[in-house]
């Protein structure tokens, strides 16, 4: 169903005011209303999560090149029964041609009644390996069988069979360059039954984030010239305050966080307490690439090793210290999109300077 647009002021003063409705009519159009606010919210999401289902485009089926000899040896022999005269083989080639058209039908039906709901595809470092994929199901509980993946002529993923509950289908791709990959020309296929016809249809647009290709031989830099100082339980206690990534569990305090049901962490007056490591991206050498593949590796380094660091790229906000998974997964998406916004930016900011000055000129 299309979702209303807005109208504007002067749209809206000229309607006839509505007239006035019960409780319970009202409280039903709020949620009619926020159920299309969410639908409308979902549709402008390109890679949307499992729990939504995603429309997938008609069935498209063509015949195989099996298929293409399978029928052009049936018309074949039509016209040998044709120039003999003989029963048997007529009955041999409709036999062929009306397994050739059922064949079809049953490819054709393997990939009807089908609902997708993708998944967020995994990052992955540059010249790895991606997996997008989702869950496959049919609210009818019919059975699919051999039903696949595709990306163009070179990939293709491993068939599965479709019972009545749902299956998971991925597809190994090569992670190329850093920055957010687009991932289009994907298909779920089906050559069920006789591998005579391939039945497909196109799937939801993905985008995954690829991180630089950690490489580098320096090794992780100093505490000085300049440590990044982290307070530790030493000192008078000071009270609490709220809970910042990167602080030590071991500072949490459970009993505020039974009662309010937030983190906070216990805040001590200690001076100096455990160092940290500053990364910086000028302390590497080589081009821009070669600057953000040794971070990538002094960040995974300083992770196995327990250690906490920050980061600091040009013309990006520094990345406080801290540790964990969630800091090593913020400092690897920040040098996965470094540069990559402000490009972004300055294209559009040139855009609209060129477009103004078009029509400052008409």
């Amino acid at each position: 169903m299309p979702i209303p647009q807005p109208l504007n002021s002067d749209h809206e003063a000229s309607l006839p005011s509505p007239p006035p409705l019960s409780r319970k009519r009202a409280r039903g159009d709020k949620r009619g209303f926020a159920h299309m606010e969410l639908a409308s919210a979902l549709s402008s999401v390109s890679c949307p999560l499992s729990s939504v289902s995603c429309p997938l485009s008609p069935t498209r089926c063509v015949p195989t090149f099996a298929g293409v000899v399978w029928f052009l040896a049936a018309l074949a022999l039509l016209a040998v029964a044709v120039n003999y005269g003989n029963n048997l083989i007529f009955a041999l080639a409709f036999l062929i041609v009306s397994l050739w058209l059922q064949s079809a039908w049953l490819c054709w039906r393997n990939l009807s009644g089908l609902v997708w709901q993708p998944e967020v595809t995994p990052p992955a470092f540059a010249g790895e390996t991606l997996h997008p994929g989702g869950n496959l199901r049919d609210p009818a509980g019919r059975r699919h069988e051999q039903v696949f993946l595709t990306h163009g002529a070179r990939h293709r993923g491993t068939p599965v069979d479709l019972a009545a509950d749902s299956a998971h289908l991925d597809i190994a791709l090569p992670a190329l360059a850093r920055g957010w990959q687009r991932i289009e020309r994907l298909r779920l296929v089906s050559l069920h039954p006789l591998g005579l016809w391939r039945a497909s249809r196109a799937v939801t647009v993905f985008s995954a984030l690829v991180y630089p290709r950690p490489a580098g031989g320096l090794p992780l830099p100093g505490k000085a010239p300049r440590p990044a100082h982290r307070q530790q339980e030493s000192g008078d206690f000071q009270g609490v305050r709220a809970y910042v990534p990167g602080d030590s569990p071991r500072r949490i305090n459970w009993r505020v966080y039974g009662r309010r049901e937030e983190l906070a962490v216990n805040n001590f007056d200690g001076g100096q307490g455990g160092h940290a490591l500053w990364l910086d991206m000028n302390a590497c050498t080589g081009n821009t690439e070669e600057r953000l593949s040794q971070l990538c590796q002094w960040i995974l380094a300083a992770s196995q090793q327990g250690l906490e660091y920050g980061l600091k790229l040009p013309n990006t906000p520094n990345m406080p210290p801290g540790q964990g998974r969630l800091h090593q997964q913020k400092c690897l998406e920040m040098l996965a999109l470094s540069g990559i916004r402000s490009q972004e930016s300055g294209i559009r900011s040139q855009n609209g300077a060129s477009h103004a000055e078009h029509t400052t000129n008409e």
